[in-house]
């Protein structure tokens, strides 16, 4: 065995030189990326090349998001999905007092909060149309199509899940005395789990449910489908949000809970701010909070904290912008912007990016590159690189 060992050693060795001056060229341009993406990323950039622009007047209201590389923008009068380059791809006109949007792979939902439609799109145009009984709280949709809707009317809450097609898939009823009053759902990409918070008044205390419904296999054996529930104290919990991984981050006034994802769901992971949450960002694999501590020399600051969705900690930083609006991007990147200013920090805590506008930044979007974004500004949208 000893002989095969050393064999095997003195063959390798040989291989190694016989090709080191391609070793030492894969060495060589692996330093190279490496030195490459370190000055990229530790980069602060406050300008930036218009690979192009192009006009656009919009109503006041008018919302976007990216979807394909492309972009949803909507209002109440429509919904539009034009490229960057400010082509038409389709357009779905409706009348909605308050449009609220859904996206999840493949397919976008449309639906009008306090009314009783939902638009299922995809990248071509509509694929599907529901009709409800009752007003909508919130609709989330799965990346098969499917809709979770939560409804309410005279103090019943209802759910139902309907396919692509608007066929009712399951259905319960929710009384204020025996569930509270359900605030917020949250969908996981399958369509097969479904998580509500719901807030109960007790003798003039305040708790929160967090239940969780499951519609495979996994929960046809349970009672109305319910495979776990949890209550929190003196806590209000208004959003959740499924991981990729269908770990469930539920966002409360004080606390975040990380639930991880198993046949009986557990709580992972309890995250306790020192101050209050001011502000909470997410997507789908990374999630944080920004909110105010006490240094060392006893001073106020503001921290941004992100968790990966393990819940192990990936950012603590504090930071020290202005900001009214605070969202993550798809691409881990988060958003702090003003009126006319925006910075962009990477998830390692560099900031990227800062400027100061002439029109007021609407909405900041991720392109195509590493450097690339859109520029949803008053009047124009800008697909960008940073310089």
């Amino acid at each position: 065995m000893q002989d095969k060992l050393v064999n095997a050693a003195d063959k390798t060795w040989a291989f190694v030189l016989k090709h080191k001056k391609v070793s030492i060229g894969v060495v060589v341009a692996l330093i190279i990326v490496l030195i490459w993406y370190t000055i990229d990323n530790f980069r602060t950039y406050t300008d930036f090349t218009i690979k192009n622009d192009v006009a656009m007047e919009d109503s006041d209201g008018t919302a976007y998001e990216s979807f394909h590389g492309n972009i949803v923008k909507y209002n109440s009068d429509g919904a539009f999905y034009v490229s960057k380059e400010g082509d038409l791809i389709w357009n779905e006109a409706y009348n909605m007092s308050s449009p609220c949007i859904s996206i999840c792979s493949e397919y976008v939902a449309l639906y009008d909060r306090g009314g009783t439609t939902v638009y299922v799109m995809n990248t071509t145009g509509r694929k599907g149309l529901i009709t409800t009984s009752k007003p909508i709280l919130r609709a989330c949709i799965a990346d098969n199509g499917s809709v979770a809707v939560l409804m309410n009317q005279r103090d019943v809450s209802y759910l139902e899940i309907r396919d692509i097609e608007g066929e009712l898939v399951a259905s319960g009823e929710l009384h204020v005395e025996n569930s509270g009053i359900p605030i917020e759902i949250a969908f996981t990409n399958d369509g097969e789990r479904l998580a509500v918070s719901s807030i109960i008044f007790n003798t003039g205390n305040v708790q929160s449910n967090v239940t969780f419904y499951d519609f495979s296999s996994t929960g046809q054996g349970k009672k109305d489908n319910i495979i776990a529930q949890y209550t929190f104290q003196d806590m209000v919990i208004p959003k959740l949000v499924f991981m990729s991984n269908d770990n469930l981050v539920a966002f409360g006034d004080h606390e975040i809970v990380l639930f991880n994802d198993s046949s009986e769901p557990k709580i992972k992971k309890e995250i306790f701010p020192t101050g209050s949450i001011d502000s909470i960002v997410y997507n789908d694999s990374n999630f944080g909070y920004i909110g105010p501590e006490t240094n060392d020399k006893g001073e106020t600051v503001k921290k941004l904290y992100v968790f990966g969705s393990l819940g192990w900690k990936k950012l603590n930083k504090v930071i020290d912008d202005a900001y009214t609006n605070v969202y993550m991007l798809s691409n881990n990147d988060i958003v702090m912007a003003t009126d006319k200013t925006a910075a962009i920090h990477s998830i390692s805590g560099k900031k990227r990016f800062e400027h100061e506008f002439e029109n007021s930044i609407i909405k900041i979007l991720p392109s195509t590159g590493r450097k690339d974004y859109i520029f949803v500004q008053n009047g124009v949208v800008q697909d960008v690189r940073l310089k």
